[in-house]
């Protein structure tokens, strides 16, 4: 995930990611969130 992203975008991807708490984070903390949903993810399909 891109850090020029824009917040709503961040938060868009959480949403369809299923992060909880998305609503109250900043933007750092979305792009971190999304980064270890994705990784979550990535793992779950390889197995």
């Amino acid at each position: 995930m891109d850090e020029q992203a824009s917040k709503q975008h961040l938060y868009d991807v959480a949403k369809r990611l299923g992060v909880e708490g998305r609503s109250r984070m900043t933007k750092s903390e979305l792009l971190d969130a999304v980064r270890k949903a994705n990784r979550s993810e990535t793992r779950k399909a390889r197995n």
